[in-house]
């Protein structure tokens, strides 16, 4: 487990194991633990995995730990089961220690080849007893008490949630602590289900729980993420805190002259000394990770950053991060502000300007969930207000929302134009069109820049135009990836499409469909009498 190693001896061993736990000294400075010996043995040796021991050693009532593929995270994880069972006070019933926990991960194809793989490579069925593997999926470990070691009845239970409707499965269960498989990949609604269910169990007849908690796991996710925001920004203090671990990159960058620099995504990468679990698994792994691999593909499975990786063909492959940002972006006060809306419970906006060399400076984003138009539209109004007071304000937005309500009556954009803002549909909201427009600048050179140019701070905008919205992979045909045709519908989705709506309603549309020069011109005669000869 961080690949600490975990030995499982059988049951004949374990009146040896426990003599041997009773008989050693402290070893606590090369970080080892035997669980007390009740397991008979389980005995994990975290002298090269120091970031797994403090996550381990910690009793926060949340614990979070994230890193690179292949550092053992699932491994720490599964083995804590196990030794916050050994640590439950004796029932005065019958001298049992009791315990139960859940396991959660995004989907059950997931849970059973991932995470139940991985618990009972540790957790044999022919040693620890036989999983159910009918709903809800359970493996309830029932073991004798053995001299001085109490007996164990540790029921670990097995759940897919991935939507926030999913936490009314969790209403009923009366847990002892909770463990969340890949954390990326299920909302913070699911990890705040989980907050008044743990602690539930046993009662406190039977010893109760004098600890109770949440353990998590992840690869490393984008910045927009509920982790990177509770562990960076606003992390959560006081008697029940949340802490986060953040293990070493497996490799980290260099430069070619390394002797050993290895290159990948137009860098040079060579592994990372403090890298974790290291000894346990293949030589060479990190190394053959990287090859044929885009860059944000390796800063986060490899490297261990925060990140977006690409999901699916984005739908603006014309997009470069790195060259279209600017940290500066200044507002020119004799041109007009350009809004692009996105209307539906999911509204957004995108704010910039056009140049008349063709020049665009996205400046500013909205981006909301659950709301309706009029707080929307006042939001964007004291946004507009306060940020660019003495500007002309031009809105565009879909052709969908000349559509009339059909209690009040009035279209989206009549509204809009009762609070103050001059909003118009754009000429088309076909989506090639839209994706057009929005390429447009981006294949452009003004002044040897790329034409579009977006601020630093519109980071829900920079990663839909980097891949998060993108169309959706459906499988594989002739050897080649096959894509929908229309675009995923995501969180990254609304801000996109109001991108489009920007750049399409604010010049682009004119550039694409214009004829050619409207000079004057001499109508001319062809002359037909003269001799072919």
């Amino acid at each position: 487990m961080t690949r600490a190693v975990l030995i499982v001896c059988m049951r004949q061993e374990r009146r040896k194991q426990l003599a041997r736990t009773r008989a050693a000294s402290d070893r606590s400075s090369r970080r080892r633990v035997d669980a007390d010996g009740a397991f008979g043995g389980l005995d994990l040796d975290f002298s090269t995995s120091p970031t797994v021991w403090k996550f381990l050693s910690d009793d926060a009532f949340f614990r979070g730990l994230m890193g690179p593929v292949g550092s053992g995270k699932s491994y720490a994880c599964a083995a804590e089961v196990m030794l916050r069972a050994v640590k439950q006070p004796v029932s005065p019933k019958d001298g049992v220690r009791y315990s139960r926990f859940v396991v959660v991960r995004n989907s059950y194809p997931e849970l059973r080849t991932t995470t139940i793989k991985t618990w009972l490579e540790l957790f044999p069925e022919h040693t620890f007893g036989p999983m159910r593997w009918s709903p809800p999926l359970t493996h309830h470990i029932k073991l004798p008490a053995r001299g001085d070691a109490a007996g164990i009845d540790c029921e670990v239970i097995f759940l897919a949630l991935d939507q926030p409707k999913d936490v009314r499965k969790l209403l009923s269960l009366e847990l002892t602590g909770a463990w969340v498989n890949e954390a990326r990949e299920l909302p913070l609604s699911i990890v705040q289900g989980l907050t008044h269910r743990v602690g539930r169990y046993p009662t406190r007849a039977n010893g109760g729980a004098p600890w109770r908690g949440i353990w998590a796991d992840t690869n490393p996710m984008d910045s927009d993420h509920w982790w990177h925001r509770l562990s960076e920004k606003e992390k959560v203090k006081g008697k029940y805190k949340w802490n986060f671990y953040k293990q070493p990159p497996g490799m980290i960058e260099s430069v070619s002259t390394d002797d050993d620099a290895m290159p990948g995504a137009g860098r040079w990468w060579v592994n990372n000394a403090r890298a974790e679990n290291v000894k346990n698994l293949p030589s060479g792994y990190y190394e053959q990770q990287i090859g044929d691999k885009e860059l944000d593909w390796i800063e986060c499975y490899v490297g261990g950053k925060y990140v977006y990786v690409k999901e699916g063909k984005p739908v603006w492959h014309e997009y470069e991060d790195t060259i279209m940002v600017d940290d500066d972006l200044g507002v020119d006060l004799s041109l007009p502000i350009h809004v692009g809306l996105d209307f539906g419970l999911t509204p957004a906006a995108v704010i910039g300007q056009r140049f008349m060399s063709g020049k665009w400076h996205i400046l500013d984003e909205i981006v909301t969930e659950d709301m309706g138009l009029e707080r929307f539209g006042q939001m964007l109004l004291y946004e507009l207000n306060m940020k660019y007071p003495k500007s002309e304000v031009k809105v565009w937005g879909d052709p969908a929302g000349m559509k009339r309500d059909e209690i009040f009556e009035v279209t989206a954009f009549d509204h809009l134009r009762t609070i103050g803002l001059t909003a118009q549909p754009t000429a088309s909201n076909d989506f090639q069109v839209r994706r057009e427009a929005g390429a447009a600048p981006m294949l452009r050179l003004v002044d040897g820049k790329p034409g579009l140019r977006v601020n630093a701070r519109c980071s829900r905008l920079r990663k839909a135009l980097a891949g998060g919205y993108h169309f959706k992979r459906v499988g594989i045909s002739g050897g080649t990836d096959r894509f929908r045709d229309m675009p995923n519908k995501n969180d990254s989705s609304h801000v996109g499409d109001a991108f489009g709506y920007l750049l399409l309603g604010a010049g682009e549309h004119r550039r694409m469909t214009r004829g050619p020069s409207r000079g004057v011109f001499q109508q001319a005669v062809a002359k037909t009498e003269f001799s072919v000869w």
